[in-house]
């Protein structure tokens, strides 16, 4: 589930709790919370950055510098926890011990996250739209002739690749306050209805400045209260279906008749 806005509280939450720490370990932790030593770095500093759906993580000292990347899949999430303590939380996929008894735990049980060392590889992303918006709606707008652009706007905002970050409940949301058919081809709405571009860049951050989607399985690390969050968030409202790519799109009933699902 974490879809842009989580990424980036969880990126703070990161870098508000190691800041200033020195790590001297980092674990992989196998089933049944067994830690297992990466002999990859050892007395390091840490600092996070995310990427639309990717969280990175750059673990760095003297003339060493690696990347990890993250991706969180449907319940990752992180916590910052004296180490003494550390296997009370359960399904922990990392742990990066600080030099003063701390550690950080990358954590999730259903779907939960992934990591490898290097950048951000793997699926292929666009730019983050709040962080390079411009050349995020650049690259859109110089591919609509693309054939992901003849889908619907409500499948076409799911493409990694031109609308990185955007997910189930950020679809849902936009198009709901965009007040389209979100089942129009995705090409005809972006020419109609350009300020969608502006929205996949704001809808996400109006989450994020209202703590984030905890909405399923992900909480926001900072155990923050998400009421307006509820109030604001059009996901799981109005009427759904199952669309062409087998997820639940939430929409207003009044485009029920236009649903070709």
């Amino acid at each position: 589930m974490p879809e842009l806005a989580e990424l980036k509280i969880m990126a703070d939450y990161i870098n508000q709790n190691v800041k200033d720490k020195t790590f001297k370990k980092i674990y992989h932790v196998e089933k049944g919370n067994v830690p297992v030593d990466s002999n990859l770095i050892e007395n390091f500093k840490l600092e996070s950055v995310s990427n639309g759906k990717e969280l990175l993580l750059r673990l760095y000292q003297d003339d060493v510098d690696i990347s990890i990347s993250v991706f969180m899949g449907m319940s990752g999430n992180w916590l910052f926890t004296p180490t003494e303590t550390w296997s009370d939380r359960k399904f922990t996929r990392m742990r990066l011990d600080t030099t003063d008894g701390n550690s950080l735990l990358l954590y999730g049980l259903y779907m939960g996250p992934k990591y490898r060392l290097g950048g951000f590889t793997g699926v292929k992303r666009g730019f983050d739209p709040t962080k390079e918006f411009d050349s995020f709606k650049k690259e859109v707008i110089s591919n609509l002739d693309k054939k992901v652009f003849d889908k619907p706007i409500c499948e076409a905002l799911l493409d990694q690749k031109y609308f990185n970050g955007i997910g189930n409940y950020l679809r849902s949301t936009i198009l709901y306050y965009l007040d389209v058919n979100p089942f129009e081809t995705a090409r005809t709405i972006i020419k109609s209805h350009p300020q969608v571009l502006d929205m996949c860049k704001d809808i996400p951050m109006k989450a994020y400045e209202l703590n984030g989607g905890q909405l399923q399985d992900w909480k926001n690390p900072f155990d923050t209260d998400f009421e307006e969050f509820k109030k604001w968030v059009f996901y799981q409202k109005g009427i759904s279906c199952k669309d062409k790519t087998g997820r639940t799109f939430w929409f207003d009933e009044k485009w029920k008749d236009n649903c070709p699902y």
